[in-house]
């Protein structure tokens, strides 16, 4: 039989194994960056024409 100083020993290190997890499972499955669009027609209209995509370039 296991000592009461090793039950609670082993009870900590469980609940500390497992905090977080729902959150830990959440933020891996959706990720943390909120959706927000990239490219917009005004950022690449203001953006050098180095740093536009070419399916993106009004030329």
């Amino acid at each position: 039989m296991a000592s009461k100083t090793k039950e609670t020993w082993v009870k900590r290190e469980r609940r500390r194994r497992n905090a977080g997890k729902d959150a830990k499972a959440a933020r891996r499955n959706h990720g943390t960056t909120p959706p927000f669009p990239i490219h917009t027609p005004e950022i690449d209209a203001a953006a050098p024409q180095a740093q536009v995509s070419p399916k993106n370039r009004a030329e």
